[in-house]
């Protein structure tokens, strides 16, 4: 099998791009410090993934023996790193999960990385993060698509709550607000969200998680993906996430699941073999495992833990999770992921600073486990 190399990837970005960003940035900024009176309760929440489920302890161990083009960067040599992981809604809005849609999200912190940080204020850090969905596409590709997205985004999930608002919400996803021409309608994007309304709400365990956008990996370019092991998926006993009995189905069963028994799970890395079949620029397309597969690369493990504790939804809370926080060898790739480095950034410094949360990066999964609000930060 022949991989892309990285050199044959062509990073470019439309003359409007930094125009439209920085309308982005302002109007997320606005979002939050609006919600932060509106729905936060003088507390600034995310403007996706505003829901925590948990954060718990982990372990990330690279395995040996990977083929030359899966051996790269921090997945080069066998080594272990401790870890954290953030589980989330991928909605704005803190709500029953009732009433929030199935998009969860999964945020690994890894920590003991070596090498500069991608990010100026990490400074020193030593952390480097990855960040998945449980879904494998995304419905927004250019800057100028997110900004009308965005809007969209905080409409949800109410805005599928009839058909007269779903159908408004599908049509101004496919004609970007209405600014697109109809041989220009985001066809493909509108196809991924339809995928995320199939999504069936299951324990957090049980789903896989892919990167969604594509990253350098090394020489090469690829998308990760976590999955449970076949022993964690069928040793799962609290399955069933009822969110007519329960208003917290997602956080109960984690704290249930993490609190009986340890879990394990497959990080596996796709390697880019076609650019047109495999596109860098579209996330709304799944690249399919019949031209490349996802190959195991390193296992999570998720040891039995007690997070039952309100500190530790404060915990998760607090945790910033960016995927620019890595390394050069890892850099996200794509138009759509240029974007999220602001909007990640900017939206955890403004955060921050309301919620009086820290601002450097943890040294250790104990910084972020031990954190008890504002009056005693972590370090």
């Amino acid at each position: 099998m022949s991989f892309i190399p990285l050199t044959a990837y062509v990073d470019s970005l439309p003359p409007d791009f930094e125009a439209t960003e920085k309308r982005l940035v302002a109007e997320m900024e606005a979002i939050m410090r609006s919600k932060t009176r509106t729905e936060g309760g003088g507390r600034a929440i995310r403007g996706a993934h505003a829901e925590s489920h948990g954060i718990v302890r982990a372990r990330l161990e690279i395995l040996g023996d990977l083929p030359r083009a899966y051996a790269q960067g921090i997945f080069a040599r066998p080594r272990g790193y401790d870890a954290v992981v953030r589980y989330s809604n991928g909605v704005a809005h803190i709500r029953a999960d009732r009433l929030l849609g199935p998009i969860c999200g999964l945020g690994l912190k890894l920590f003991g990385v070596r090498g500069p940080a991608t990010l100026d204020e990490d400074d020193d850090a030593q952390t480097m993060d990855l960040v998945f969905f449980n879904t494998p596409t995304f419905f927004a590709n250019t800057a100028h698509d997110y900004l009308t997205i965005q809007r969209l985004i905080e409409t949800l999930p109410d805005a599928m709550s009839t058909p007269l608002l779903r159908n408004h919400f599908l049509q101004e996803l496919l004609t970007s607000g209405g600014t697109a021409e109809p041989e220009n309608w985001l066809w493909d994007e509108l196809l991924s969200f339809l995928s995320i309304l199939d999504l069936g709400r299951q324990n957090l365990y049980l789903y896989t998680y892919w990167s969604v956008g594509a990253f350098r990996h090394g020489d090469y370019i690829a998308k990760l993906r976590v999955r449970p092991t076949e022993a964690t998926a069928a040793a799962v006993v609290h399955r069933e996430v009822n969110t007519v009995q329960d208003d917290e189905p997602f956080r109960d069963t984690l704290v249930a699941e993490t609190g009986e028994r340890a879990h394990e799970f497959v990080l596996e890395a796709q390697l880019c073999t076609d650019l047109t079949r495999m596109p860098v620029e579209n996330t709304s397309v799944e690249w399919p495992v019949s031209e490349s597969p996802f190959v195991p690369v390193a296992r999570l493990s998720i040891p039995q833990q007690d997070i039952s504790a309100a500190t530790n939804l404060e915990a998760a809370d607090a945790t910033a999770i960016n995927p620019w926080r890595t390394r050069e060898k890892h850099v996200p790739l794509g138009e759509i992921n240029r974007v999220r480095k602001d909007i990640y950034t900017r939206s955890a410094a403004l955060r921050r600073k309301i919620n009086h949360q820290p601002v450097r990066e943890p040294a250790h999964p104990s910084d972020v486990l031990r954190w008890r609000g504002p009056s005693a930060p972590p370090g």
